[in-house]
């Protein structure tokens, strides 16, 4: 519903932000046009600066200028999803205090300097989903105390550790990786996200999990598993039994992880015949 300060800009011909005459704006929808570009001061410079939500879905935005956000202090939520943005430089979101929601699924990022969050102290919410990202320095998200959901699939590129650890979060509740090119995971991978409640980790190449993942995530209560060529062994069975002794939710809506291999267990649910076991190791 839109609501008295909303302003709704869907113009395809529109190459610019637009002067706003309206005081006190506080969402503004640029969803559709043609922004290819964001300018140095941008916002504040058209009255822009009590904005608190910032759509600008499928512009054909590529470049963002230092201090194209400058000025907007009560900036909640911001979303470029579905754009052409290649590279986020550091400062970007310099005094962007107030945000709790960003973004940036569907563009054509690759690389991200772990700086690119500095300050954010607010922001719950990241999706970095739908890019060519290719590696993530553990301690991006360090500066982040209240970040809990984050999302990184479809990044097919990406590299993820078995060595070490993978993110540096206290606070994170939510993992999402789904059709990341997964192969295999360990419990270093996850050292530092003792937070997490949710791990989603469908539509990968995992043919097992390591139990110690699940025993060093104390709180996990979400295992996606569906999509992946699991083999059904003992190992498997292990973490299988884990998850149901502790109410695990291991289920994807109306999908249930299924077995791979062996050939006699392709394509049955990995809780094994009847749901009570899996075949003998």
């Amino acid at each position: 519903m839109r609501r008295e300060h909303d302003i709704l800009v869907w113009n395809s011909s529109l190459t610019a932000i637009p002067l706003i005459l309206f005081p006190n704006v506080r969402r503004l929808d640029l969803s559709y046009s043609n922004i290819t570009l964001l300018e140095k001061g941008s916002f504040f410079s058209r009255g822009l600066a009590q904005l608190e939500e910032l759509d600008m879905y499928d512009c054909g935005l590529r470049t963002i200028e230092l201090g194209a956000f400058n000025g907007l202090t009560e900036l909640t939520e911001l979303s470029m999803q579905s754009n052409k943005i290649s590279e986020i430089t550091p400062g970007t979101f310099q005094n962007l205090n107030s945000l709790e929601a960003l973004d940036l699924n569907n563009n054509k990022l690759e690389h991200w300097d772990s700086a690119v969050f500095s300050g954010l102290v607010n922001l719950t919410y990241i999706d970095l989903s739908g890019n060519n990202l290719q590696y993530l320095h553990p301690d991006t998200f360090v500066g982040l105390p209240n970040l809990q959901i984050l999302h990184l699939s479809n990044n097919p590129t990406l590299h993820i550790p078995t060595d070490r650890n993978f993110i540096h979060s206290h606070s994170l509740t939510a993992l999402y990786l789904k059709r990341c090119n997964i192969s295999s995971l360990s419990a270093e991978t996850f050292a530092n996200v003792s937070a997490l409640e949710r791990l989603h980790l469908n539509n990968n190449n995992m043919r097992t999990v390591d139990i110690n993942i699940l025993k060093a995530l104390p709180k996990l209560f979400t295992l996606g598993l569906y999509g992946n060529p699991l083999q059904c062994d003992c190992q498997l069975q292990e973490v299988w039994r884990w998850c149901k002794e502790r109410n695990i939710w291991t289920r994807y809506g109306e999908w249930v992880p299924e077995c791979d291999t062996p050939s006699e267990r392709k394509g049955k649910r990995w809780g094994g015949v009847r749901g009570i076991a899996l075949l003998r190791g």
